[in-house]
This record gives C-alpha cells, sequence and structure tokens, in this order.
C-alpha cells in the first residue's frame, strides 16, 4: 500500500507543473491527474512496481514461515500460557533479598531450594512463578520420565539407557517444569507408584511417574509447607536433602533425580 502510495505521488509531481495554476489552492484526486507518455510507457512502470511488491510480500511471508517453522522444531508449548500470563519478577516493589534468593537458586541447583517465610499477600507465588518464567527452554530425552539430559547420562533415570536404540540418543526442547504439589497429597502421588491398568494391558509392572519426576531440572512449589502432613513434608524434605527418589514397589524398584 505504501509502495502504491509512494508511486502515485511520484507519477502526479512529475507532471503537475503544467497544471500548477489549476491544482494551487485545490484537492484534486490522484486519479484525475492526467500523465503523460504513452499508454504502453505506463503500464510498463505500473507492471514493474506491481512485481516489486509483490516479490516483496512474498520474500517477508517466506520469512515468517521459516521463522515459524525453526521455533516449533521439537518445542513443547504445553505450558506457554502460564508463561505469558506470569507477573514479572523484576516488577515486584522490594524484596530485594528473596528475589535474591531466588535467582541464586535457579543458578546453582546444589543449594537445595529456598525457603520463602512471609504474611500473606506478600508476593511469595507471584515471584516464585515470575522466577518460572525466567528459566530458559530445556533438552530432554526423548521418552525420560524426569526430563532427563541428554548430555549427562550420570543423571538418567535406572533403565533409560535400555529402552533407547543404539545411535544418536533422541531429543526435544521443552519449557523448564512448574510443580506445584498440593496440600493433600498422597505418597504415591508424589514418588510416584505402579500404573495398574498399564500393567495389566503389557502383562508387566509399570512405572507411573509422580510429581517429584515431573519438576526435576524446573521448580517445584509447595504452598504453605506447614500445613503439609508430617510423614509426607519428611518424606519430601528427605528426599530433596538426598538429591535421589527410590521407588520400591510390586515388583518395582526404580531411582531418578
Amino acid at each position: 500500500m505504501r509502495a502504491n502510495l509512494a508511486l502515485q505521488q511520484q507519477c502526479s509531481s512529475r507532471h503537475v507543473s503544467s497544471r500548477r495554476s489549476v491544482l494551487v489552492g485545490q484537492r484534486v484526486p490522484v486519479a484525475s491527474v492526467v500523465l503523460r507518455g504513452s499508454s504502453s510507457t505506463r503500464q510498463l512502470v505500473c507492471n514493474a512496481v506491481a512485481a516489486d511488491v509483490a516479490e516483496a510480500e512474498a520474500r517477508a511471508q517466506a520469512t515468517m514461515e521459516a521463522m515459524k517453522s525453526v521455533e516449533n522444531v521439537g518445542f513443547d508449548y504445553e505450558r506457554s500460557g502460564r508463561l505469558a500470563r506470569a507477573f514479572p519478577l523484576t516488577a515486584v516493589i522490594g524484596q530485594d533479598l528473596i528475589k535474591q534468593a531466588l535467582l541464586l537458586g535457579a543458578v546453582d541447583t546444589q543449594l537445595g531450594g529456598i525457603a520463602i517465610a512471609g504474611r500473606r499477600g506478600t508476593a511469595k507465588s507471584v515471584m516464585a512463578r515470575g522466577l518460572h518464567a525466567l528459566l530458559p527452554p530445556i533438552e530432554v530425552v526423548e521418552g525420560s520420565i524426569c526430563n532427563a539430559d541428554p548430555d549427562d547420562p550420570r543423571g538418567w533415570e535406572d533403565g533409560l539407557a535400555e529402552k533407547l536404540p543404539a545411535g544418536e540418543v533422541a531429543r526435544r526442547m521443552r519449557e523448564a517444569p512448574f510443580v506445584q504439589i498440593p496440600l493433600g497429597v498422597t505418597e504415591d502421588r508424589l514418588v510416584g507408584t505402579v500404573d495398574i491398568e498399564a500393567s495389566m494391558k503389557e502383562g508387566k509392572t509399570v512405572f507411573q511417574p509422580g510429581l517429584l519426576a515431573e519438576a526435576h531440572r524446573g521448580i517445584l512449589y509447595v504452598d504453605e509447607v506447614n500445613l503439609l502432613d508430617d510423614g509426607i513434608a519428611n518424606l519430601l524434605l528427605g528426599i530433596l536433602s538426598d538429591g535421589v527418589n527410590t521407588v520400591e514397589r510390586e515388583g518395582i524398584s526404580i531411582s531418578h533425580p
């Protein structure tokens, strides 16, 4: 549209000098300005400009499609809506020590977690979700139950290496997980248990991962930890201090970070 408008203004300014007395002080439509020269010349100019505009639009469309296809390859957009709605961590006024502690915990996972104490309305949950929005996407092994790092085989769960075909490890990109533990969580839901339905279908014991496996390499958020069941709280703190979750159930024994 801008290219067409520029052409019209250029063509009209070229031949408007001969009609200066007519155009001064008057609003004359562009269509009423007579272009001098043969009709074939004018047609060639218009065709050339139209071809240039169409080519530019085609290049822009191809560039947008290429960028979209590159962004979508192997990427999981399951939680992109949550990230889009997250309140920015830097927009929280005050609470500098808490924000610094959260950033340190995100950089160095060996710190063992961050405990935040405060009254209702001090933006504890907001800052936790704001930190999640800052985490970069992670690369995981395809088929891993705990977001295993393809470049760190020592951190894979038990049995993952045996399930992978020989050769290059299948990888995919996904957002860093954010898992919130509900107050009424059970031990099986937290650490994992046997999937009865899948086990009956496959004829062998199938492990169903828990919330701890889902949160690996991401953020595990516990709101009102003092209201958790004492057994669940002790189990959770023990696993977090060890760094390994070992599940032993009927006919199954598996460990994962």
